[in-house]
């Protein structure tokens, strides 16, 4: 038996691979070089402290994380509750427990817990996953998912406080067969709410590795995920579906004489999509068996806001992209001295760039307004050096392009980088007191029609920054 935490770690991931139950994860949180880790992923300045300040503090940490230690041995540690506050409205709201000690073994919990669920957790989950991201997701749906003509999306709500704690707990126990850590997990759900998650679709991968209530979120949604991924592999067939819906085995037989027959799922943090071959019959009965299932056995609530059909010829907003079917496409072919058409590929899902978050990008950033083309200078940048104010569009611009280099309107955004570049020029000839177009005619010299900034180092020597141009970015 492997004595190094970290080693133990890999045992356990190895054995929950191979479908074994997890039996010593208690003890491991005794182990203090998990909790130094844990220190160094949520206080990165604590491994190496640079002030005395810092000192002090880290070595009061440490100092208390061997109490923490010993009261885990003892069975005494208790996690404190979340506090509430008021707003201005009278609502009560929710403060995450900045509370170091609840943090810190929230966090040598979550290294066991991931060790126990990353390998098993499904294909079909891309959020709050190390290797799982935005793109992961959306490329699963543009290179995988072909003939559909139905989608169902669904956006979930599984913040901690949405958690139904005994059916977590019951949860845990299927992998894991250590009463003292389940004992654990049960103080830390019954102190209160664990870690109150608030997000928003951003041109940026949003899961933050190191937040506990994600990985419970994905424990919890694990089941849903092997759930669809059995009725993936059953398929649905246009049959009459019983009154009541076993929630444990697939809506119908497999049918390998029906091609029209076939479901894929995605699922990224709270949303989902499925599609699916078929009539919209099939997609009712699926989006029906869906929300009973989640109701049943995770109880959560799907209202009908939450969860959507719509026929693939129309676009389908997922994590700030459009998903639509590709037109068909065909060929004519001679067949004994017919002609006939014939079906080249079944349709693919096309990744479009909304129109809509093109003119928002436009407008937030102050580049003035995309579909009149009128240019805006940034009064707010007008007092940083030319170089900072390129560097500042540049980032901007890369980061745009870079979240929807999957797109197949890609290209669209050469005029979100033409207003920017005009912007920008906008803004150097205010600061210079000129016109844009001089600004042009003086930045374009340096480097043969781009425009360009150069800037000296300490030592002298020049440095050439020139304007991002969309053709500099790879895409795909």
């Amino acid at each position: 038996m492997a004595t190094n935490p970290f080693q133990q770690l890999d045992v356990i991931r190895n054995a929950s691979q191979n479908g074994k139950t997890i039996t010593d994860c208690y003890r491991l949180m005794y182990k203090k070089e998990l909790w130094m880790e844990a220190h160094a992923q949520l206080y990165p300045n604590g491994r190496n402290p640079t002030n005395k300040n810092e000192k002090i503090k880290n070595n009061f940490r440490l100092q208390k994380m061997n109490e923490w230690i010993e009261q885990l041995k003892g069975g005494v540690f208790r996690f404190d509750p979340i506090r509430r506050v008021s707003k201005a409205n009278g609502k009560a709201n929710l403060l995450e427990n900045t509370d170091f000690k609840d943090k810190i073994v929230q966090e040598v919990m979550r290294m066991v817990l991931e060790s126990i669920y990353e390998p098993v957790f499904s294909n079909h989950s891309h959020g709050w996953r190390e290797q799982k991201n935005c793109h992961t997701a959306l490329s699963q749906i543009k290179n995988t998912w072909r003939g559909f003509t139905w989608c169902i999306k669904g956006d979930l709500n599984t913040s901690p406080v949405h958690f139904n704690p005994s059916e977590l707990l019951n949860l845990l126990s299927k992998k894991i067969d250590d009463h003292r850590f389940l004992l654990l997990m049960h103080n830390a759900l019954s102190s209160g709410v664990l870690e109150e998650r608030a997000y928003h679709h951003t041109y940026s991968d949003k899961s933050k590795k190191g937040e506990f209530s994600s990985l419970l979120a994905n424990i919890y949604l694990h089941e849903f995920d092997l759930f669809m991924e059995q009725h993936m592999k059953g398929g649905f067939i246009e049959t009459i579906v019983p009154l009541k819906l076993n929630l444990n085995v697939p809506l119908s037989c497999p049918s390998k004489t029906n091609s029209d027959s076939r479901m894929n799922y995605v699922r990224f943090e709270d949303e989902f999509l499925i599609g699916l071959a078929g009539s919209k019959d099939n997609a009712l009965k699926i989006k029906k068996m869906v929300k009973r299932f989640l109701n049943q056995k995770l109880h959560l609530e799907l209202n009908e806001e939450k969860i959507h059909i719509t026929h693939l010829q129309n676009p389908i907003p997922f994590l700030g992209y459009e998903c639509c079917r590709q037109e068909e496409k065909s060929r004519r072919v001679s067949l004994n001295s017919h002609s006939m058409k014939q079906r080249t590929h079944l349709e693919a899902i096309l990744l479009r760039i909304p129109k809509k978050k093109m003119r928002e990008f436009v407008r937030l950033n102050g580049y003035g307004h995309l579909d009149n083309f009128k240019i805006m200078h940034r009064a707010n940048l007008v007092n940083h050096t030319e170089s900072e104010i390129l560097s500042t569009y540049n980032a901007e611009l890369r980061k745009m392009a870079n979240y929807y280099k999957l797109a197949s309107n890609y290209h669209h955004l050469e005029r979100v980088f033409h207003l920017a570049e005009s912007s920008f020029l906008k803004t150097i000839a205010h600061k210079r007191k000129s016109t844009s177009m001089k600004v042009a005619s003086n930045m374009r010299v340096p480097k043969q029609g781009v425009l360009s900034i150069v800037t000296k180092d300490k030592s002298g020597n020049e440095k050439l920054h020139h304007f991002l141009k969309l053709k500099d970015l790879p895409n795909g």
